[in-house]
């Protein structure tokens, strides 16, 4: 059975290496071989300050059995730092090798060796926490918030922090913080600051602690689509959902200072791919946490800021139920419904939501909402449900006309003509059904008469079908190329071309519905672009000239499609490029 040892209780927020480092003195030991043989159990340990390995052996030798090997590592190691930016399986394994015997794979996991952000080695401390801990506790610790990376001022009292110059160990050995200034020798670790750079550390300190006393961790690695809501909100999104790379670096770079970027090693250099430019792309490589504090602090004010605000940000539509809007129903207006769908808008990129209810009223309307009087906007209806349907019968069978119905059911007289006439049940006919109710429906002659009466009802609600079917099936083949829908178009497919032409004040139904397909020259390329994109979908990369030949554009086409193209074209590479990324990822240079 192990030998257990009276390590020190850990104070608030000391390192691990810190603990050691107390017990080191406390026994009296002349070699720290002799502290890791009885703390760690083995003498082949290196000591680190920052993700210490052997945790779990570590903590069966303490006498502190309420502390698990989790515990040591959540609050008193790096870890709490490192792992909400990495892929929660690289957190676990970083976490399982941690605990483990064999530390030597760690910095390389999280890509901390390959990093130009700069990991110093020396041991930090404030001044005034410095006497204030000795006062409350009788003696000085390593404050595991002072050594963190972008932690160059204490956030608490807001002072430039120093560094031991001696007496200090080697990499093998234990440098403890003495309690006497008189007994070791500090420089403060930089000098002549401005105000205004000191004021900006402070805060970036401060929300590094934020972020280290986060109970749960947020999941931060794909930063892209954490970030999208806030960049679109600040107009850094075109509404083809690019990001705007080139503003966005430049009000980056503004914001923080190139002076204080590069003391912080986080500068974006290069055009393409530098950091910035991949934090908000698909994630593919994992960003340093103190580059993506940086631009949460950018976009958020602050990393509480990013807590209160990212749940407002991923909920466009506010926090639900939403109040189902059928003024059909007895709830109408009541927040009952719970299922709600959001996709993006082609054309504006903001988000449109879809919210059904159990009566089946679904209705869809754009976002992101600025008011709560924005919650009771109806956009267009998808569905009418049974609810709907039933009181719209039972005023049929009142002899209410279709203007007062209008206004009881809550939409416009056409709606009501086309399903009180039975386009509801039509449209729930089997095809087959539907095709022999057509042909039983031609214009009756009644006896004695010459010429045949015409239906016009009937038959516009009839040709509304059809041409909504036919308008249906150009949007859904991808196989062939796309034609414009036009009213041209569709009257040449459906053989009714004179009809939609030249009785169009008879046809309101048809009309409405024809309407809500008919396409601007825009919208058709940007169907066409899209088009090309599948169908050169194999090919990487997809250079312009050749996705617009394939579409078959002509100069002059509008700023929408072009940026249509970009994004088909910069999907297509991200793609591939996740396809062949590495397993392993790095925090970039």
């Amino acid at each position: 059975m192990n030998e257990r040892f009276p390590i020190p209780i850990p104070y608030p927020d000391e390192l691990l290496y810190g603990v050691i480092s107390r017990y080191h003195l406390r026994a009296n030991n002349t070699s720290p071989k002799c502290t890791f043989k009885e703390v760690y159990g083995t003498k082949n340990v290196i000591p680190t300050i920052d993700l210490p390995s052997h945790i779990e052996a570590f903590s069966r030798r303490s006498m502190w059995h309420e502390m698990t090997a989790d515990d040591w590592i959540k609050d008193h190691t790096f870890y709490p730092f490192y792992a909400p930016f990495l892929p929660k399986d690289r957190a676990n394994r970083l976490k399982q090798l941690m605990k483990g015997p064999d530390g030597s794979g760690i910095h390389a996991l999280v890509g901390i060796t390959a990093s130009t952000v700069d990991r110093s080695g020396d041991l930090r401390f404030c001044s005034q926490c410095y006497k204030e801990v000795i006062h409350q506790f009788g003696e000085p610790y390593w404050d595991r918030i002072h050594q963190l990376p972008g932690v160059w001022v204490c956030p608490v009292h807001r002072d430039v922090l120093h560094r031991m110059t001696y007496p200090v160990s080697d990499r093998y050995g234990l440098t403890v913080l003495l309690i006497s200034k008189k007994m070791f020798g500090s420089v403060p670790i930089v000098a002549n600051l401005s105000g205004k750079t000191i004021n900006q550390l402070s805060d970036i300190a401060r929300d590094i602690q934020a972020l280290m006393q986060t109970n749960d961790f947020p999941v931060l690695y794909d930063s892209r689509n954490i970030f999208l809501p806030r960049l679109r909100k600040q107009g850094y999104v075109t509404a083809g959902g690019r990001i705007r790379q080139q503003k966005l670096e430049e009000q980056f770079v503004i914001c923080y200072g190139r002076e204080l970027l590069e003391m912080l090693g986080s500068l974006p250099y290069g055009k393409d791919y530098t950091w910035l430019n991949l934090a908000t792309r698909s994630a593919r490589r994992a960003i340093h946490p103190l580059r993506q504090m940086l631009l949460i602090r950018f976009l958020y004010g602050s990393f509480n800021g990013f807590l209160e605000q990212s749940e407002v940000d991923d909920a466009p539509f506010g926090k639900g139920p939403w109040p189902c809007l059928n003024k059909a129903a007895e709830h109408y207006r009541t927040s009952i419904i719970t299922d709600l769908r959001i996709t993006r808008c082609t054309d504006t990129g903001r988000p449109v939501g879809t919210f059904t209810c159990e009566c089946g009223f679904a209705y869809s309307r754009r976002g992101p909402d600025q008011s709560e009087e924005d919650k009771y906007h109806r956009g267009r209806i998808k569905s009418f449900g049974s609810v709907w349907i039933n009181k719209l019968q039972v005023h049929l069978r009142e002899g209410i006309s279709y203007r007062s119905m209008a206004a009881l059911l809550g939409v416009d007289t056409n709606t009501v003509i086309k399903y009180a006439k039975g386009t509801i049940t039509t449209r729930n006919l089997e095809p087959a059904l539907l095709k022999s109710s057509r042909k039983s429906s031609k214009p009756v002659r009644s006896k004695g008469s010459k010429h045949t009466r015409v239906d016009w009802g009937k038959r516009d609600l009839e040709l509304s079908w059809i041409v909504e079917e036919a308008c249906r099936r150009m949007l859904s083949d991808r196989k062939n190329k796309p034609v414009r829908i036009t009213i041209s178009a569709i009257g040449k497919r459906i053989g009714k071309l004179s009809l939609l032409e030249k009785q169009k004040q008879k046809l309101p139904v048809t009309t409405k519905v024809l309407s809500d397909y008919l396409e601007s020259t825009s919208q058709f390329q940007i169907r066409r672009v899209r088009w090309a994109a599948e169908q050169l979908a194999g090919e990487w990369p997809i250079k312009r000239w050749k996705l617009v030949k394939k579409t078959g554009l002509r100069p002059g086409y509008a700023q929408e499609v072009s940026d249509e193209i970009d994004r088909c074209i910069g999907q297509g590479a991200s793609m591939n490029r996740i396809a062949s990324a590495e397993v392993t990822p790095l925090w970039l240079h």
